[in-house]
């Protein structure tokens, strides 16, 4: 064995070891067990930092159109960094200039500039509170509900768009900032891009790669939550939530029409109860990430990823990737439900999350987005019911060790409205279902 191997089996050993001895903490301090139905415990207020929107609601991917070329980053930074140089630009009144499946073809390719992409449709209204753009929406009809799934900044043109892909619609200003400053985002930072293509898209928002892609293996030491935490991010008065043990090893809170359930055996966790007051006039997003930002970053970097309906689902991201799993680890799942009475709130999440990571150096080649399309189409699937893709990490339990979480990267797939990955040329469901 060589000295290198020996340090880092070292390394892993004292991490693990670490990781147990934090966790019995956990477990054994009161913050760790549930107080008894008659408990007169006062509720500590955790110092935590909570989530910022302008983190949660990052767009997923950008892609720089440039010399007749495209390149694609997941990079946080630099997608952050590019939302910095929108907030300090200046912008035209926003108009409607496609609504028709013909007049939006005309708008899918860029020659010269960036494009945003999310995953789920998001609400334009929200985009521009978050990222306090000064856009004005006056004039559009609704504008508290325009959704979007794609900006592009044209450079030639000068101009800023926001299309709708479902309702064939594209919004347009015109904007005026230094796109030098934007250009120099990718010349900067070439190594941390993909090069793509426009060619043989299977879905018209997506580009395909253009090669195969390299991406590293990560091991996590696995965390698990205390009560606590979720206990006071999710009751309006966390104080009167009075807790018990089930005999299925279950501990559940309760506290008017609010009621918390955590089960010990896989660890998920379940909320139900009523939106409180102040935010039944806000939209879904904010209703919905008001009880992502009180967990703050004790759960890890959880980021908006998409919607039906009424339900917002936020994933942990690693390296500008989602999380998967065949449970929820790595996912928050927010339905919120009008009646005439009030809002019904329910949540699902998992207790465990994944923080600190085990050094690794082992690579994984994906094969590029044309491969997949070409194996979907041999073994027999309808590429029209081909929605999206996406680069996302599974999260498997090393059996082994028990502590710790392996994320390997893989292509998911959505097809007919859920989400898949592709196994020996077959489509297997994942969780997001």
């Amino acid at each position: 064995m060589r000295f290198s191997e020996k340090v880092m089996r070292g390394l892993l050993i004292c991490l693990i070891l670490l990781s147990l001895f934090f966790t019995y903490s956990i477990w054994v301090s009161p913050a760790g067990r549930t107080p008894d139905v008659n408990s007169n415990t006062q509720v500590v207020n955790n110092e935590q930092n909570y989530t910022k929107a302008t983190d949660a609601f990052l767009p997923l991917r950008g892609i720089w159109d440039l010399d007749g070329k495209h390149f694609q980053t997941n990079s946080e930074n630099l997608l952050a960094t590019l939302q910095a140089r929108l907030t300090e630009s200046n912008y035209g009144q926003l108009e409607i200039v496609a609504n028709t499946e013909e007049e939006i073809a005309n708008y899918y390719q860029l020659a010269n500039g960036v494009e945003l992409n999310y995953e789920g449709p998001f609400s334009l209204a929200e985009y521009v509170k978050v990222f306090d753009i000064p856009l004005n929406l006056n004039g559009l009809d609704d504008e508290e509900s325009i959704l979007f799934g794609k900006i592009q900044l044209d450079f030639d043109r000068q101009k800023i768009r926001f299309l709708n892909y479902q309702k064939h619609i594209v919004y347009e200003a015109s904007i005026s900032t230094d796109f030098d400053k934007i250009e120099a985002i990718y010349r900067e930072n070439e190594e941390r891009f993909l090069a793509m293509t426009p060619e043989n898209q299977l879905v018209p928002r997506l580009l395909q790669t253009e090669g195969n892609v390299h991406l590293k293996k990560y091991s996590y030491i696995l965390t698990t939550q205390s009560y606590s935490l979720f206990r006071n991010a999710f009751f309006q008065d966390p104080e009167q939530a009075k807790g018990e043990e089930e005999e299925d090893k279950s501990r559940s809170f309760v506290s008017g029409h609010e009621e918390l359930t955590m089960n010990e055996v896989d660890r998920l966790v379940s909320f139900s109860g009523e939106l409180p007051e102040e935010l039944k006039d806000q939209s879904l997003y904010t209703q919905t990430f008001s009880y992502v930002s009180r967990l703050g970053t004790a759960v890890g970097n959880l980021r908006y990823f998409d919607r039906q309906n009424n339900q917002v689902n936020y994933r942990i991201f690693v390296e500008g990737y989602p999380i998967f799993s065949q449970t929820s680890k790595g996912k928050m799942s927010v339905n919120i439900e009008p009646n005439n009475q009030s809002n019904q709130v329910k949540i699902q999440t998992s207790m465990d999350t994944v923080q600190v990571p085990i050094p690794a150096e082992e690579e994984v080649e994906l094969p590029s987005s044309t491969t997949i399309a070409e194996t979907l189409s041999y073994g027999g699937y309808d590429l029209n019911l081909v929605q999206s893709y996406i680069i996302g990490y599974n999260w498997q339990d090393v059996d082994s060790v028990g502590r710790v979480v392996a994320l390997t990267p893989e292509w998911y797939i959505k097809y007919d409205n859920k989400w898949y990955t592709l196994v020996n040329g077959n489509l297997v469901e994942t969780e997001a279902n």
